[in-house]
């Protein structure tokens, strides 16, 4: 079976995510265009949540659009409205880099290849863990080599130093 090549976001879950929070217009292949903020978008099958005709944080329409229906993607405001920026920091930089590398080492405990990029870990080219580095903060567009990779870092021992 041939694989299709994705020309919206080019398979990139780091691209995918830097969308979240940013007003974008969507085309359909139906010509239907949605302008609105880009809540999530599904890494494995691309499905776009977008908040649209917002008046306020609580009060908007929600939209899902399903990958096959999108024709291009536009980005209208390159800054990302905090609010849609949900993620759970650790308390401090040190907590961060604490768990991060207590994570890395191990990952490399369990003979995997894991490098530095920034405030992420990169496992190849394959998968992407974000802060707080849990397992529930892995980006893969594989899922065998996801759900893999997130029974790996649940099996990590809580006083594992």
């Amino acid at each position: 079976m041939d694989e299709v090549e994705d020309t919206i976001f080019n398979s990139d879950p780091i691209y995918m995510m830097h969308l979240v929070g940013k007003e974008v217009e969507l085309i359909t292949i139906e010509n239907v265009t949605h302008i609105g903020t880009v809540y999530v978008i599904d890494p494995i099958y691309k499905t776009t949540v977008l908040h649209t005709n917002r008046k306020s944080f609580d009060e908007y329409e929600t939209v899902f659009v399903l990958y096959h229906a999108i024709k291009s993607v536009k980005i209208l405001s390159d800054k990302a409205d905090e609010s849609y920026l949900k993620s759970v920091e650790p308390k401090s930089f040190e907590d961060k880099d604490i768990k991060k590398n207590v994570l890395k080492k191990w990952l490399e405990h369990m003979f995997i290849n894991v490098v530095e990029s920034g405030d992420y870990l990169k496992i190849d080219d394959h998968l992407v863990i974000v802060p707080p580095y849990g397992s529930d903060n892995c980006i893969c567009n594989n899922t065998i080599i996801l759900d893999r990779i997130q029974k790996i870092i649940s099996l990590m021992p809580p006083d594992f130093k």
